[in-house]
């Protein structure tokens, strides 16, 4: 199989394998027990958050584990009360985690706002700037699209919000990793981001919340029960997971430039070789400001199903993992101007670590030859 599909989720790291499968079998006991087994996964968690934070430049206790990015979407729109007085504002192209959270609040009786994109799927900081009101609470834009690589205008967006004194939140869980080091990077006061996304296990993803909303907000739990994650954040900790996470982020580090940029190559390769063997395909994600890994085209005439369905030795998508059962054209697209017809025949494709130039040459060409198959029948 060649696997092109990295914005959906990525391998796990041998090494990150090896960290958890470590903690599993030596640090199995409770973090929340007071005995020496106990205070010693408590102290491996500490020591995680504290490495973590020093790779992203925030303090230890701006960072709360969660079991991902969904959760983390979920509990920075909870911190906003359900009230008529309140009001969020975020996009047309956020993951579906943080729509339908924001869709959950308005009918709870929240004010929301979703401003539109661009073509291009951009937001345009001047348009948030006219939509914000005395009563907004939230302004959440994702750094970077799951579905088509768009980089959003993150400092210019942090501007506006900054002078309107609204906090900021972004889905960081696509760029963490690829186009962001650190969180100098994204000036907002709640960051999402997870570990299965770089090469980390699953069930591990964190939410930054700055220092300087703590100290003006009173922040809510999304759960109720215990006491772990400073009280904001009840449940035994997944402290495998959270090990992996912290040691995927740390390799992350490791290769940053060179594999972003190698990546980027093997993108540009790809669409120069099926540009040329499928003169009617249609870029989608923008050549500029977008992530290195992500490429998002659609064939005129084409299904994807059907695409997908005559390869499956490659694994592509045809958009967010999370909407893969869901028959529905991708609202990203829709979003972006696309018609029902012209989403249904676009694809994403990933590349990764594992990605070589040779895959990425044997997968131009059996898409060709796919899609001229197609076109004939």
């Amino acid at each position: 199989m060649i696997y092109l599909d990295f914005q959906a989720t990525t391998p796990v790291d041998d090494d990150v394998a090896n960290v958890v499968d470590k903690a599993t079998r030596e640090l199995w006991a409770n973090p929340s027990s007071p005995h020496m087994a106990g205070m010693r996964s408590q102290e491996a968690i500490g020591n995680a958050r504290r490495r973590m934070s020093k790779l992203l430049g925030c303090r230890p206790h701006e960072l709360y584990f969660t079991s991902g990015a969904t959760e983390a979407n979920n509990w920075a729109v909870s911190m906003v009360g359900a009230e008529p007085k309140n009001h969020i504002v975020t996009t047309t192209t956020e993951h579906k985690s943080m729509l339908d959270a924001c869709r959950a609040f308005q009918r709870r009786g929240g004010d929301l706002t979703v401003l539109p994109v661009n073509s291009r799927g951009f937001v345009n900081p001047d348009e948030l700037r006219r939509v914000i009101k005395p009563a907004t609470r939230l302004v959440s834009v994702m750094a970077a699209n799951n579905e088509t690589g768009a980089l959003q205008p993150i400092p210019e967006i942090a501007e506006v919000t900054r002078d309107a004194g609204v906090p900021l939140h972004t889905d960081a869980t696509q760029a963490v990793g690829y186009v962001i080091k650190d969180f100098t990077q994204l000036p907002a006061d709640l960051i999402s981001f997870s570990g299965h996304k770089i090469y980390g296990p699953k069930g591990a993803g964190a939410l930054y919340i700055s220092e300087r909303l703590q100290a003006s907000s009173k922040i809510p739990s999304l759960l109720h029960g215990g006491g772990q994650e400073g009280g904001r954040r009840p449940g035994t900790e997944n402290l495998p997971a959270i090990l992996g996470f912290a040691r995927a982020l740390e390799l992350s580090r490791v290769t940053y430039s060179s594999e972003r940029e190698r990546v980027k190559e093997l993108k540009n390769e790809f669409w120069n070789l099926l540009s040329e063997q499928v003169p009617s395909v249609v870029r989608i994600s923008p050549v500029d400001s977008c992530l290195p890994n992500c490429l998002n085209i659609r064939i005129p005439g084409v299904d994807a199903g059907e695409l997908m369905a005559a390869i499956p030795q490659i694994a592509i998508s045809a958009g967010s993992a999370c909407n893969s059962n869901d028959q529905q054209p991708s609202h990203v697209l829709l979003a972006m101007g696309l018609t029902a017809d012209e989403a249904r025949t676009s694809i994403r494709i990933g590349f990764g670590r594992a990605t070589t130039a040779e895959e990425v040459r044997d997968a131009a060409k059996a898409i060709s030859v796919v899609v001229s198959h197609l076109k004939v029948g």
